[in-house]
């Protein structure tokens, strides 16, 4: 059977959200058993790239003023076309006063959801591997202080045939709520799967730094100065012992910034996420900031650590990869870490691989309510 599958992402923007788009392809394959889906690809930053023929286009502004002017019609829009549309694993559910929500801070929910999916005939949505991005520690109790937060996440998800959750605070917030969904790895973990990468033997250690820990702070009080000294000297340390450590990095800032760190160190970047996939096959571990750099070399056996600084970090949890936050850390720490991680090389294989069944068979279950 033909479907066309839509999904709502980033395109050409970040390299985590690939891994979580070609997840998903194979879970819809799998799910579907056919060769005859049919993936498309929405910019979410910029919704009128909904639209055939503006898949290049790159500015907000400009895709708010050609909405008022484009009519809304299957034969030129992804959306009307689809028969499912997927948002596919981001933070969904945000809550920072006087900073930004997931309401008001929101630029396609309304132009592809309400504007589009709402009117068209036929079709249905699905909100797969939904997260948070809160505060580190957040408990989620911020979210029930808000009636237009509370009625976004409910009208979400009365209107998603299928929900599935990333991590336990979004699974906190919806039992607050009243709301069932599943709490499920990512789908980034089966990413390798659609692309068949398969584990190689360890060459290099893999170190991935960002500024702070991530890409936002939140009022927390981060010591950016500190975890660039901490990681530094860690890096330094980690050198006299493995011969062979690359930074990861996933866009040119982070290349910059690690460049701070050993202006004569190795650096990897690439614009092709499938490059990442054979990169992080040929690890021995990692040390990341990067969660979706963390989860990929888990999906691979190679066993890593997430240090952040918001929620995202903490979806770790659901494939047992230990996570920390960024104030909590030293240099010490780290290399207690990577001794840890490298004495479980032989182990990791096996435990991801006991993760991903499980995983699977849940998605599995709650992609049932896809109609065949």
């Amino acid at each position: 059977m033909s479907k066309k599958i839509a999904f709502i992402t980033t395109v050409n923007h970040n390299v985590g959200d690939d891994f979580v788009r070609e997840g998903l392809k194979w879970l819809f394959r799998e799910y579907f058993q056919s060769d005859k889906l049919k993936f498309t690809s929405i910019h979410k930053h910029v919704p009128a790239t909904s639209y055939y023929g503006l898949e290049n286009l790159r500015n907000l502004v400009w895709s708010e003023r050609v909405e008022k002017y484009l009519p809304v019609i299957s034969r030129i829009d992804r959306v009307m076309q689809s028969d499912i549309l997927v948002q596919s694993g981001a933070p969904v559910f945000w809550y920072h006063p006087g900073y930004s929500d997931c309401v008001s801070g929101n630029e396609w929910y309304f132009p592809l959801i309400h504007r589009r999916f709402l009117k068209k005939r036929g079709g249905v949505l699905a909100n797969i591997a939904a997260g948070t991005c809160q505060k580190y520690y957040s408990d989620g109790s911020e979210f029930l202080e808000s009636d237009h937060i509370k009625n976004f996440i409910k009208e979400f998800h009365e209107l998603s045939q299928v929900t599935t959750l990333r991590d336990s605070l979004s699974g906190s917030v919806h039992t607050k709520l009243g709301l069932d969904a599943p709490v499920i790895p990512c789908s980034s973990i089966f990413a390798i799967n659609e692309h068949k990468v398969e584990q190689k033997p360890g060459e290099y250690v893999v170190v991935n730094y960002m500024h702070g820990g991530a890409h936002y702070n939140f009022g927390q009080d981060i010591d950016f100065e500190g975890w660039f000294n901490h990681f530094q000297k860690f890096y330094f340390e980690l050198k006299k012992k493995e011969k062979h450590v690359i930074f990861s990095c996933h866009n040119l800032k982070e290349k910059e910034d690690a460049q701070k760190i050993d202006p004569n160190g190795e650096f990897f970047f690439s614009s092709r996420f499938e490059d990442y996939l054979k990169f992080y096959a040929k690890a021995k571990y990692g040390v990341m900031n990067r969660v979706h750099a963390g989860f990929i070399l888990a999906s691979l056996g190679k066993p890593a650590v997430i240090i952040g600084n918001d929620s995202r970090a903490r979806m770790a949890e659901q494939i047992h990869v230990e996570d920390y936050f960024v104030n909590d850390v030293d240099s010490e720490v780290l290399l207690k870490e990577a001794e840890r991680l490298d004495s479980e090389r032989g182990e990791w294989l096996h435990k991801i691989q006991v993760i991903k069944s499980n995983s699977y068979e849940r998605y599995m279950e709650a992609f049932s309510k896809f109609e065949r």
